[in-house]
């Protein structure tokens, strides 16, 4: 009998002493989103030209060269800026004619940096009757910097929200129990064609209200945090 006595006080002492579980812990939850909207720092363009558009009174040859004069009046480094992406031939004739000339494309990728840019480079290009262009792909090079400091403004907010919550009982609000996180992009625009079309009598004809609407869409990133603090 002594022995069972002394067992019982064994146990009652170790369930005195033992950790709280984690269940009985009390705690709130917390959801909470950051919203940021940047303007792409880096913008590709796609720049197409055909010899079929121009109908024989203009070679590639002589587009090129159009190209490379209207970037350098643009201050765009041609060397750094611009890639060819694609150049190949179709040979056009017609049905019983000697006369056989090959026709032949180059689709070239234009990176610039900032909007005012690259409406100067596309008005220009325009005026040269380059007409083909592409907006290809936007980036923000500053992401992982913006995210760290989203993450830090989303925690801080989830803290401040959690307090003022348990404030209204009393109550105060302790540690982080646990934290996850994750991040979207919204997406930009889809690309879109800028006037592309083939060179006609009519291609110059370009009002300055049209060329002053060359926009681009902005990114939107969304931070979103779940955090489970303790409460005391």
């Amino acid at each position: 009998m002594k022995k069972i006595f002394q067992m019982a006080i064994i146990i009652a002492v170790a369930m005195a002493f033992a950790p709280v579980k984690a269940q009985e812990q009390p705690y709130i939850d917390m959801n909470t989103t950051v919203e940021r909207e940047v303007t792409p720092d880096e913008i590709f363009l796609r720049i197409t030209i055909d010899e079929n558009d121009y109908k024989g009174k203009k070679t590639l040859e002589q587009m090129q060269k159009s190209l490379l004069e209207v970037l350098r009046k643009s201050n765009v480094d041609a060397a750094e800026a611009l890639s060819l992406n694609y150049m190949g031939s179709e040979v056009g004739y017609k049905l019983f004619s000697k006369d056989i000339k090959p026709k032949t494309e180059a689709v070239y990728t234009l990176k610039l940096y900032d909007v005012i840019t690259m409406q100067k480079v596309i008005e220009s290009l325009e005026n040269v009757q380059i007409t083909n262009i592409l907006l290809a792909k936007t980036k923000y090079t500053k992401e992982e910097e913006l995210k760290r400091s989203m993450s830090i403004d989303a925690m801080r907010q989830a803290q401040a929200e959690a307090r003022v919550l348990a404030g209204a009982v009393e109550q105060q609000v302790g540690k982080a129990i646990s934290i996850s996180s994750w991040i979207s992009k919204g997406e930009t625009a889809q690309p879109r064609l800028y006037k592309s079309r083939s060179v006609s009598n009519d291609a110059m004809d370009i009002s300055e209200e049209q060329t002053s609407q060359i926009s681009i869409a902005k990114i939107t990133y969304r931070f979103n945090v779940s955090v489970r603090f303790e409460l005391k």
